[in-house]
């Protein structure tokens, strides 16, 4: 375990490898260990580094109301006090709200920008998740409950994501409430607008939380760095739903290459792993 008193709280994080920095941003659902299958895959070539957000996993609880620029800023500290150069930003739902916003107001300290499963306008989620919709399911179950039966649904038995039905359990329902309260405000359209960098945005057919209308928002005519790429199996968690399109995806846009359509794919990956 690594850790550094941030605002004088406890930040967790984890490492592997050596080479260029590429720092790991979870979602609302799980913990930095989401990403660990990932950061193994990358870890020969880059420096894979992940952290806990307040409130998750091994870092201090949030101290205060929740907020999405409160986890911008604990992103901006975390990468000063490592003296991080410039590294790229890969996130998953919340944390790839983060990401975006960490790079739209502090462009100099980030490179490359990964985003997986993220909303652009919170306006636009499912039904089930925007607060109306909690209110209703949570008058029944649990917020911890609630989660773990829509991932156990995304699973549909995949060991791979034990981790994050653990970390569910473990998260406070204070937290999660919080969460998804901010992200139904959320409206990067204009953050997206001032964005510069490289921007890889990856969501999965078969998500049940987000629909397919936000990847709709990346202006590729106006920002043609910036790709969008859908995978058919994936629903919510595409970097566990078809990991090896997802590393080979996220190896080759780091190494400044345009990402490989659907049938180089199939000659990259084995076989059973494509289908």
């Amino acid at each position: 375990m690594s850790a550094i008193v941030n605002n004088g709280r406890l930040l967790h994080y984890e490492a592997l490898g050596y080479g260029p920095p590429v720092l790991f941003l979870h979602s609302w659902l799980g913990s930095w260990r989401v990403w660990m299958p990932t950061m193994e895959a990358i870890s020969d070539r880059y420096r894979a580094i992940a952290i806990d957000f307040w409130g998750f996993g091994e870092s201090a609880g949030y101290a205060g109301p929740i907020s999405i620029d409160g986890y911008v800023e604990q992103v901006l500290g975390f990468v000063e006090a490592l003296s991080m150069q410039a590294p790229h930003l890969v996130g998953h739902g919340l944390g790839g709200v983060v990401a975006l916003r960490a790079a739209s107001v502090a462009p100099e300290r980030f490179d490359r920008i990964i985003i997986s499963g993220t909303p652009i306008v919170g306006a636009l989620l499912r039904r089930s998740i925007q607060p109306q919709g909690l209110a209703r399911l949570l008058s029944r179950d649990p917020v911890s409950a609630l989660w773990k039966r829509l991932v156990q649904e995304a699973a549909a038995g995949d060991a791979a994501f034990d981790d994050v039905l653990a970390d569910i359990e473990a998260t406070g329902p204070r937290t999660l409430e919080a969460i998804v309260e901010a992200i139904n405000t959320v409206d990067l359209r204009a953050v997206l607008a001032r964005i510069t960098h490289p921007l890889l945005a990856i969501y999965g057919a078969r998500d049940r939380m987000l629909g397919m209308e936000h990847a709709t928002f990346f202006n590729r005519a106006t920002h043609p760095e910036r790709q969008v790429v859908t995978f058919d199996r994936s629903g919510h968690f595409p970097f566990l739903d078809q990991p090896a399109q997802f590393n080979r995806a996220l190896l080759d846009f780091l190494g400044n290459q345009t990402v490989a359509p659907k049938q180089m794919w199939k000659r990259r990956v084995r076989r059973r792993e494509f289908f």
